[in-house]
């Protein structure tokens, strides 16, 4: 499983010089706060007032403790574990709901971060590492030898269908000149293959107009 940096939402890189990084989860997630789009949800699990999330035909839930379920009544097809869940929640789905990417914190905004990304075919669900080939290709130019590199999945484009990969060196002194080094992919979510590479500014503007 990659280490991975989260998104809050749309929200574009608050940057300074040396270091742009995506929001971490804490800095505005709540106990209880939901935010959801058309496309995305971000959450924070709550065990004591549990909550159901739909998206077309499907509902999904997440416990505190890390046990993600997905559900097309009145069948579960999916339950899987978010391995040491301890923060925000950031699931994102496809323009047809066929896909979709969860990004979570084992320790709130300086844990370290993963993502993890499924295909729905009927009422089958598999799990793809669509991230392999970015995630390499980043961390052949930028690589933090104490923490590693983060990755996030961002959203979906909706024109080409290509799952949207943030790429970060983690942002702390440790990591040396790169701290925070920011760049995007735009990959095709059954192989990897990179379909376009960007750098922050191209990121940025690509957010603009594609929020999530």
């Amino acid at each position: 499983m990659i280490r991975t940096v989260f998104s809050a939402l749309s929200l574009l890189l608050a940057c300074v010089p040396g270091l742009c990084q995506l929001p971490a989860p804490t800095a505005i997630s709540d106990f209880g706060y939901t935010s959801c789009s058309h496309s995305s949800c971000l959450l924070v699990p709550d065990d004591e007032h549990p909550k159901t999330y739909r998206q077309g035909d499907l509902s999904y839930t997440v416990t505190e403790s890390g046990k993600f379920t997905l559900n097309r009544e009145p069948k579960m097809i999916l339950s899987t574990d978010l391995k040491n869940l301890s923060a925000s929640v950031f699931v994102v789905w496809s323009e047809r709901n066929d896909w979709f990417a969860v990004t979570w914190s084992d320790g709130g905004a300086i844990g370290n971060f993963y993502t993890r990304v499924f295909h729905i075919a009927d009422n089958n669900v598999k799990e793809v590492d669509s991230a392999r080939t970015a995630y390499a290709d980043f961390r052949s130019r930028h690589w933090c030898k104490t923490r590693g590199d983060n990755l996030q999945a961002y959203g979906w484009d909706g024109t080409s269908g290509a799952l949207v990969l943030v790429t970060s060196v983690y942002p702390t002194g440790d990591c040396g000149k790169d701290l925070g080094h920011t760049e995007a992919y735009l990959v095709q979510p059954t192989d990897g293959v990179i379909l376009k590479h960007l750098n922050l500014r191209q990121f940025n503007e690509y957010a603009k107009s594609h929020p999530q």
